[in-house]
Protein backbone atom coordinates (compact mmCIF):
# COMPACT_ATOMS: atom_id res chain seq x y z
CA UNK A 1 0.00 0.00 0.00
CA UNK A 2 1.34 3.61 -1.48
CA UNK A 3 1.55 6.07 1.33
CA UNK A 4 1.22 9.95 1.20
CA UNK A 5 3.69 12.52 1.67
CA UNK A 6 3.15 15.62 3.28
CA UNK A 7 3.88 18.30 0.86
CA UNK A 8 4.84 22.40 2.12
CA UNK A 9 1.78 23.29 0.52
CA UNK A 10 -0.51 21.44 3.23
CA UNK A 11 -1.17 19.07 0.54
CA UNK A 12 -0.78 14.97 0.59
CA UNK A 13 0.90 13.24 -2.10
CA UNK A 14 0.93 9.43 -2.86
CA UNK A 15 2.81 8.21 -5.78
CA UNK A 16 1.75 4.59 -7.05
CA UNK A 17 3.63 2.77 -10.08
CA UNK A 18 2.40 -0.31 -12.22
CA UNK A 19 2.65 -1.39 -15.21
CA UNK A 20 0.74 -0.85 -18.07
CA UNK A 21 0.96 -2.37 -21.65
CA UNK A 22 4.88 -3.38 -20.55
CA UNK A 23 5.31 0.28 -19.33
CA UNK A 24 6.02 0.93 -16.00
CA UNK A 25 4.33 3.86 -15.24
CA UNK A 26 4.42 6.15 -11.99
CA UNK A 27 1.83 8.45 -11.11
CA UNK A 28 1.21 10.89 -8.34
CA UNK A 29 -2.13 11.64 -6.31
CA UNK A 30 -2.28 15.09 -4.69
CA UNK A 31 -5.06 16.03 -2.34
CA UNK A 32 -5.16 19.41 -0.67
CA UNK A 33 -7.58 19.23 3.17
CA UNK A 34 -9.26 22.55 1.36
CA UNK A 35 -11.16 19.70 -0.45
CA UNK A 36 -11.81 17.87 2.74
CA UNK A 37 -13.36 20.68 4.42
CA UNK A 38 -9.89 21.00 6.15
CA UNK A 39 -9.50 17.18 7.10
CA UNK A 40 -5.95 16.71 6.87
CA UNK A 41 -6.44 13.00 8.03
CA UNK A 42 -9.54 12.43 5.27
CA UNK A 43 -7.37 14.18 2.67
CA UNK A 44 -4.32 11.68 3.71
CA UNK A 45 -6.74 8.92 3.26
CA UNK A 46 -8.12 10.00 0.32
CA UNK A 47 -4.45 10.56 -1.75
CA UNK A 48 -3.55 6.85 -0.72
CA UNK A 49 -6.86 5.35 -1.32
CA UNK A 50 -7.05 7.32 -5.47
CA UNK A 51 -3.41 5.76 -5.58
CA UNK A 52 -4.30 2.21 -4.55
CA UNK A 53 -7.22 1.98 -6.73
CA UNK A 54 -5.17 3.44 -9.38
CA UNK A 55 -2.72 0.41 -8.91
CA UNK A 56 -5.08 -2.28 -8.60
CA UNK A 57 -7.78 -0.85 -11.50
CA UNK A 58 -7.59 -2.89 -15.02
CA UNK A 59 -5.42 -1.13 -18.05
CA UNK A 60 -8.43 0.66 -19.71
CA UNK A 61 -6.94 2.36 -22.61
CA UNK A 62 -7.89 5.45 -21.41
CA UNK A 63 -5.80 5.36 -18.79
CA UNK A 64 -2.40 4.70 -21.33
CA UNK A 65 -4.43 6.96 -24.28
CA UNK A 66 -4.46 9.92 -23.14
CA UNK A 67 -2.48 12.14 -25.37
CA UNK A 68 -0.91 15.73 -25.16
CA UNK A 69 -3.72 17.67 -26.59
CA UNK A 70 -6.38 16.02 -24.40
CA UNK A 71 -4.09 16.79 -21.42
CA UNK A 72 -4.04 20.18 -22.21
CA UNK A 73 -8.13 21.12 -23.11
CA UNK A 74 -8.85 18.98 -20.28
CA UNK A 75 -6.47 20.91 -17.86
CA UNK A 76 -8.18 24.23 -19.30
CA UNK A 77 -11.73 23.51 -18.85
CA UNK A 78 -11.24 22.30 -15.24
CA UNK A 79 -9.02 26.09 -14.58
CA UNK A 80 -11.56 28.07 -16.46
CA UNK A 81 -13.33 28.90 -13.36
CA UNK A 82 -10.53 29.28 -11.22
CA UNK A 83 -7.91 31.29 -13.49
CA UNK A 84 -8.43 34.59 -14.63
CA UNK A 85 -9.97 35.47 -18.42
CA UNK A 86 -6.34 36.57 -19.65
CA UNK A 87 -4.78 33.57 -18.34
CA UNK A 88 -6.84 31.31 -20.22
CA UNK A 89 -6.98 32.76 -22.93
CA UNK A 90 -2.88 32.60 -23.10
CA UNK A 91 -3.50 28.66 -22.18
CA UNK A 92 -5.52 28.32 -25.32
CA UNK A 93 -3.13 30.30 -27.76
CA UNK A 94 -0.44 28.26 -26.50
CA UNK A 95 -2.19 24.90 -27.23
CA UNK A 96 -1.47 24.79 -30.66
CA UNK A 97 2.66 25.63 -30.37
CA UNK A 98 2.63 21.98 -28.70
CA UNK A 99 0.79 20.67 -32.26
CA UNK A 100 4.44 18.30 -32.63
CA UNK A 101 2.94 16.31 -29.29
CA UNK A 102 -0.74 16.43 -29.67
CA UNK A 103 -0.64 12.89 -30.70
CA UNK A 104 1.84 11.30 -28.23
CA UNK A 105 0.66 9.63 -24.76
CA UNK A 106 1.38 11.59 -21.39
CA UNK A 107 2.92 8.84 -20.20
CA UNK A 108 5.70 8.80 -23.38
CA UNK A 109 6.35 11.99 -22.65
CA UNK A 110 10.19 12.38 -22.21
CA UNK A 111 13.17 15.49 -21.73
CA UNK A 112 14.05 14.95 -25.24
CA UNK A 113 10.91 15.55 -27.00
CA UNK A 114 10.62 18.90 -24.66
CA UNK A 115 14.34 19.82 -25.36
CA UNK A 116 13.63 19.39 -29.48
CA UNK A 117 10.97 22.25 -29.03
CA UNK A 118 12.75 24.95 -26.82
CA UNK A 119 15.58 24.27 -29.38
CA UNK A 120 13.63 24.79 -32.41
CA UNK A 121 11.75 28.23 -30.13
CA UNK A 122 14.86 29.46 -28.82
CA UNK A 123 15.26 30.99 -32.61
CA UNK A 124 12.76 33.21 -32.63
CA UNK A 125 11.51 33.38 -29.27
CA UNK A 126 12.89 35.20 -25.73
CA UNK A 127 13.63 32.89 -22.47
CA UNK A 128 10.95 34.15 -21.08
CA UNK A 129 8.41 33.27 -23.45
CA UNK A 130 9.72 29.67 -24.19
CA UNK A 131 10.11 29.38 -20.39
CA UNK A 132 6.12 30.00 -19.79
CA UNK A 133 5.30 27.47 -22.33
CA UNK A 134 6.96 24.93 -20.76
CA UNK A 135 5.70 25.55 -17.24
CA UNK A 136 2.44 25.54 -18.66
CA UNK A 137 3.46 21.75 -20.35
CA UNK A 138 4.77 20.65 -17.20
CA UNK A 139 1.66 21.98 -15.03
CA UNK A 140 -0.29 19.83 -17.35
CA UNK A 141 1.27 16.52 -17.29
CA UNK A 142 1.91 17.28 -13.35
CA UNK A 143 -2.10 17.80 -12.68
CA UNK A 144 -2.92 14.30 -14.73
CA UNK A 145 -0.61 12.77 -11.94
CA UNK A 146 2.59 12.36 -14.86
CA UNK A 147 5.38 12.09 -11.70
CA UNK A 148 8.45 12.71 -14.33
CA UNK A 149 11.37 15.32 -13.46
CA UNK A 150 11.97 17.09 -16.52
CA UNK A 151 15.96 18.43 -17.04
CA UNK A 152 15.19 21.39 -19.42
CA UNK A 153 17.79 23.31 -20.73
CA UNK A 154 17.08 27.01 -21.86
CA UNK A 155 18.76 29.53 -24.22
CA UNK A 156 20.89 32.17 -22.20
CA UNK A 157 18.52 35.13 -21.40
CA UNK A 158 19.91 38.73 -22.90
CA UNK A 159 19.67 40.95 -19.93
CA UNK A 160 16.84 43.47 -20.87
CA UNK A 161 17.98 47.33 -20.26
CA UNK A 162 14.88 48.91 -18.78
CA UNK A 163 14.88 52.51 -19.99
CA UNK A 164 13.36 55.19 -17.80
CA UNK A 165 12.47 58.82 -19.51
CA UNK A 166 13.71 61.89 -17.65
CA UNK A 167 11.90 64.92 -16.84
CA UNK A 168 12.46 66.61 -19.94
CA UNK A 169 10.90 63.28 -22.08
CA UNK A 170 8.15 63.30 -20.25
CA UNK A 171 7.91 66.90 -20.53
CA UNK A 172 7.82 66.24 -24.60
CA UNK A 173 5.00 63.47 -24.35
CA UNK A 174 2.78 65.62 -21.89
CA UNK A 175 3.20 69.15 -24.50
CA UNK A 176 2.76 67.08 -27.57
CA UNK A 177 -0.09 64.50 -26.86
CA UNK A 178 -3.54 65.83 -27.64
CA UNK A 179 -5.44 66.30 -24.76
CA UNK A 180 -8.21 63.73 -24.02
CA UNK A 181 -4.91 61.75 -23.97
CA UNK A 182 -2.50 63.67 -21.66
CA UNK A 183 -4.36 62.36 -18.80
CA UNK A 184 -3.70 58.74 -19.50
CA UNK A 185 0.23 59.91 -20.02
CA UNK A 186 -0.13 61.88 -16.38
CA UNK A 187 -1.94 58.39 -14.42
CA UNK A 188 1.21 56.11 -16.06
CA UNK A 189 4.03 58.62 -15.29
CA UNK A 190 2.61 60.03 -11.98
CA UNK A 191 0.21 57.95 -10.42
CA UNK A 192 2.15 54.20 -11.87
CA UNK A 193 -1.56 53.16 -13.56
CA UNK A 194 -0.43 49.99 -15.73
CA UNK A 195 -2.87 50.36 -18.78
CA UNK A 196 -5.34 47.83 -18.12
CA UNK A 197 -5.80 49.57 -14.95
CA UNK A 198 -6.49 52.70 -16.21
CA UNK A 199 -8.61 51.54 -19.08
CA UNK A 200 -10.73 49.78 -16.24
CA UNK A 201 -11.06 53.29 -13.96
CA UNK A 202 -14.57 54.09 -13.61
CA UNK A 203 -16.52 57.00 -12.40
CA UNK A 204 -16.88 55.64 -9.02
CA UNK A 205 -13.34 55.11 -8.74
CA UNK A 206 -11.98 58.28 -8.21
CA UNK A 207 -12.88 61.02 -5.46
CA UNK A 208 -12.83 64.22 -6.88
CA UNK A 209 -12.81 65.96 -3.45
CA UNK A 210 -9.89 64.00 -2.22
CA UNK A 211 -7.93 63.88 -4.99
CA UNK A 212 -7.58 60.39 -4.88
CA UNK A 213 -7.96 57.58 -7.56
CA UNK A 214 -8.55 53.72 -6.19
CA UNK A 215 -7.43 50.89 -8.41
CA UNK A 216 -10.38 48.19 -7.88
CA UNK A 217 -10.38 46.78 -11.14
CA UNK A 218 -8.53 45.62 -14.64
CA UNK A 219 -9.29 45.33 -18.37
CA UNK A 220 -8.10 42.26 -19.64
CA UNK A 221 -8.65 40.34 -22.70
CA UNK A 222 -10.82 37.32 -22.57
CA UNK A 223 -10.19 33.90 -24.52
CA UNK A 224 -12.21 35.07 -27.46
CA UNK A 225 -9.74 38.13 -27.75
CA UNK A 226 -12.16 40.70 -26.16
CA UNK A 227 -11.15 43.30 -23.53
CA UNK A 228 -13.60 42.75 -20.51
CA UNK A 229 -13.61 44.43 -17.20
CA UNK A 230 -11.86 41.95 -14.51
CA UNK A 231 -13.58 43.42 -10.94
CA UNK A 232 -9.50 42.43 -9.05
CA UNK A 233 -6.31 43.92 -10.41
CA UNK A 234 -3.07 42.06 -11.06
CA UNK A 235 -2.24 41.06 -7.95
CA UNK A 236 -3.65 42.07 -4.46
CA UNK A 237 -0.92 44.45 -3.78
CA UNK A 238 -2.64 46.16 -7.13
CA UNK A 239 -5.83 47.43 -4.94
CA UNK A 240 -4.23 50.84 -3.76
CA UNK A 241 -5.64 54.29 -3.51
CA UNK A 242 -3.43 57.06 -4.75
CA UNK A 243 -3.60 60.48 -4.22
CA UNK A 244 -2.22 63.04 -7.16
CA UNK A 245 -2.50 66.57 -7.40
CA UNK A 246 -5.42 68.67 -8.23
CA UNK A 247 -4.59 69.49 -11.69
CA UNK A 248 -4.36 66.06 -12.47
CA UNK A 249 -7.70 64.51 -10.84
CA UNK A 250 -9.74 67.92 -12.92
CA UNK A 251 -8.64 66.89 -16.59
CA UNK A 252 -9.67 63.12 -16.06
CA UNK A 253 -13.32 63.26 -17.67
CA UNK A 254 -16.27 62.99 -15.85
CA UNK A 255 -18.75 60.71 -16.32
CA UNK A 256 -22.56 60.70 -15.25
CA UNK A 257 -23.18 56.92 -14.30
CA UNK A 258 -21.24 56.04 -11.43
CA UNK A 259 -20.22 52.22 -13.37
CA UNK A 260 -19.09 54.10 -16.79
CA UNK A 261 -15.14 53.97 -17.80
CA UNK A 262 -13.61 56.99 -17.81
CA UNK A 263 -11.44 56.27 -20.85
CA UNK A 264 -13.23 54.71 -23.55
CA UNK A 265 -9.34 53.59 -25.69
CA UNK A 266 -8.63 49.79 -24.71
CA UNK A 267 -5.32 48.59 -22.80
CA UNK A 268 -4.05 47.78 -26.51
CA UNK A 269 -5.37 51.57 -28.29
CA UNK A 270 -3.44 53.19 -25.19
CA UNK A 271 -0.62 51.51 -26.06
CA UNK A 272 -0.44 51.78 -29.99
CA UNK A 273 -1.22 55.32 -29.40
CA UNK A 274 1.63 56.19 -27.54
CA UNK A 275 3.74 54.47 -29.30
CA UNK A 276 2.59 56.58 -32.58
CA UNK A 277 3.08 59.61 -30.28
CA UNK A 278 6.87 58.35 -29.55
CA UNK A 279 7.88 57.12 -33.20
CA UNK A 280 6.58 61.44 -33.85
CA UNK A 281 8.94 62.48 -31.01
CA UNK A 282 11.69 59.90 -32.09
CA UNK A 283 11.84 58.68 -28.53
CA UNK A 284 12.66 54.96 -27.39
CA UNK A 285 10.01 54.99 -25.36
CA UNK A 286 6.65 52.95 -24.32
CA UNK A 287 3.46 54.05 -22.22
CA UNK A 288 4.78 51.57 -19.43
CA UNK A 289 8.05 53.31 -19.45
CA UNK A 290 5.97 56.24 -17.88
CA UNK A 291 5.28 53.80 -14.87
CA UNK A 292 9.41 53.47 -14.42
CA UNK A 293 9.63 57.12 -15.01
CA UNK A 294 6.91 57.19 -12.02
CA UNK A 295 9.35 54.90 -9.66
CA UNK A 296 12.21 56.71 -10.63
CA UNK A 297 11.77 60.31 -9.47
CA UNK A 298 10.40 59.42 -6.36
CA UNK A 299 13.53 56.81 -5.70
CA UNK A 300 15.16 60.30 -6.41
CA UNK A 301 13.49 62.32 -3.90
CA UNK A 302 14.61 59.84 -1.30
CA UNK A 303 11.14 58.07 -0.56
CA UNK A 304 11.50 54.90 0.68
CA UNK A 305 11.18 51.64 -1.49
CA UNK A 306 8.52 50.34 0.29
CA UNK A 307 6.19 53.17 -0.05
CA UNK A 308 7.05 53.59 -3.83
CA UNK A 309 6.06 49.97 -4.38
CA UNK A 310 2.76 50.77 -2.32
CA UNK A 311 2.17 53.51 -5.12
CA UNK A 312 2.87 51.45 -7.78
CA UNK A 313 1.38 48.12 -7.05
CA UNK A 314 4.24 46.01 -7.02
CA UNK A 315 4.32 42.60 -5.18
CA UNK A 316 7.86 41.98 -3.66
CA UNK A 317 7.63 37.84 -3.11
CA UNK A 318 11.04 38.20 -2.04
CA UNK A 319 11.41 40.38 1.03
CA UNK A 320 12.05 38.58 4.22
CA UNK A 321 10.01 38.26 6.81
CA UNK A 322 10.51 40.93 8.71
CA UNK A 323 9.90 43.22 5.78
CA UNK A 324 6.46 41.51 5.34
CA UNK A 325 5.27 41.32 8.51
CA UNK A 326 6.89 44.43 10.92
CA UNK A 327 8.31 46.62 8.22
CA UNK A 328 4.94 48.27 6.83
CA UNK A 329 4.21 51.66 5.70
CA UNK A 330 2.61 53.75 8.15
CA UNK A 331 0.17 56.43 7.52
CA UNK A 332 1.98 59.57 8.75
CA UNK A 333 4.96 58.59 6.61
CA UNK A 334 2.24 57.69 3.84
CA UNK A 335 1.17 61.10 3.77
CA UNK A 336 4.64 63.30 4.17
CA UNK A 337 5.68 61.07 1.07
CA UNK A 338 2.72 61.53 -0.77
CA UNK A 339 2.96 65.00 -0.15
CA UNK A 340 6.33 65.40 -1.22
CA UNK A 341 5.51 63.65 -5.02
CA UNK A 342 2.84 65.44 -5.77
CA UNK A 343 4.74 68.64 -4.53
CA UNK A 344 7.32 67.78 -7.06
CA UNK A 345 4.77 66.72 -9.77
CA UNK A 346 3.55 70.37 -9.36
CA UNK A 347 6.13 72.32 -9.50
CA UNK A 348 8.20 70.48 -12.27
CA UNK A 349 4.97 70.09 -14.74
CA UNK A 350 2.04 72.30 -14.04
CA UNK A 351 3.94 75.70 -12.02
CA UNK A 352 2.85 78.50 -14.46
CA UNK A 353 0.95 76.28 -16.69
CA UNK A 354 -3.02 75.56 -17.33
CA UNK A 355 -3.95 72.32 -18.28
CA UNK A 356 -7.55 71.60 -19.60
Amino acid sequence: MANARLLPSGAYRTRATKVVNGKKITKSFTVHPKECQGNTKKAKLLSENKANEWQLASDHADIYGMNVKEAIEGYIADKERVLSPSTIRGYKLILDVFESLWNISIYDIETPQIQRLVNEWSYDLKTKTIKNRITMLLSVLDYQGIDKRFKIRYPQSNSKKVTTPDIQDVQMFIENAKDDFKPIIYLAAFGSLRRGEIAGLREVDISRDMNTITVNGVKVLNSDGAWIYKPFPKTKDSMRAIQLPKEIIDCIPVKDNSKDFVFTLTPAAMTDRFKRLADKLQLPYTLHSMRHFAASFRTDLGIPKKYIQEVGGWLDGNGSVFERIYDNTMESSRRKYTKMANEFIEETFFRDRKIN
